[in-house]
């Protein structure tokens, strides 16, 4: 439900007038990965304007970005709304991800150096840290992140972007779908493909990011489901 513009002005950013549309698109973009706007859910542009102080132009350029990346989907005469995959596309995207990011993780076992090292070392403490806490939504939001810090050590930006797409995507696929919970091993499947990169084994790589992907598709049921929309101005971290 819309806020009405007198109480919305009260919950937007103290740097409202300085928010830009790169802001915005991250905002929203980061939670759809998080799963904190789920599929469906109406991205009302008067709200959008409200809840971040600024207008129009700056939310409909974040919103044709997110449109290009497709986690969003924008229907004339009606709006912008979270894209809700099909079965097709959740296999698709699953596919996709198995290509691309089993020959990202092969080629990135071909370069390792100490850069390299620490980036995945400093995310894998993260992803402890979020389970220590009992932080599910951090430990969602880091295993995927864990993905992106992987494929962005191959060199090679344009696949690296590719995989962040893919990435949001799934977060909506898992979102719909996920049966089940995630197996115990594999939350050691991350710490054993870092082993293996750093070790410089791309073979044993790819073939275990190839195992990992399978898994979290397995824990999918591809048939239709639909969940309840998502409070905009919550699942944006503004306050009620």
């Amino acid at each position: 439900m819309s806020l009405p513009r007198s109480k919305a002005a009260n919950v937007t950013d103290p740097q409202a007038g300085r928010v830009d549309s790169d802001t915005i698109y991250r905002r929203i973009f980061d939670a759809i990965v998080d799963h904190k706007l789920t599929p469906g859910t109406h991205l009302k542009e008067d709200e959008l304007c409200d809840l971040f102080g600024v207008g129009r132009t700056r939310v409909r350029s974040a919103l044709s970005r997110l449109a290009a990346d497709h986690v969003i989907v924008q229907q004339a005469n009606r709006g912008a709304f979270v894209a809700r995959p099909t079965i097709e596309e959740a296999r698709e995207v699953f596919r996709a991800r198995r290509v691309t990011e089993c020959h990202l993780v092969h080629r990135a076992a071909e370069r390792p150096d100490e850069a390299m090292r620490k980036a995945l070392s400093d995310h894998l403490c993260g992803e402890d840290a979020a389970r220590e806490a009992g932080d599910t939504a951090r430990v969602i939001r880091r295993c995927g992140r864990y993905h992106q810090v992987l494929a962005e050590q191959a060199d090679s930006p344009i696949m690296a972007q590719f995989v962040r797409e893919l990435i949001a995507r799934s977060s909506l696929i898992i979102a719909i779908y996920e049966a089940a919970a995630p197996r115990e091993c594999e939350a050691d499947e991350h710490r054993r493909l870092t082993d293996l990169v750093l070790s410089g084994r791309g073979e044993e790589a790819a073939a275990l990011m190839k195992t990992h992907l399978l898994g979290i598709e397995s824990r999918l049921d591809l048939d239709p489901g639909t969940g309840p929309a998502s409070d905009l101005g919550q699942s944006l971290g503004f306050g009620r």
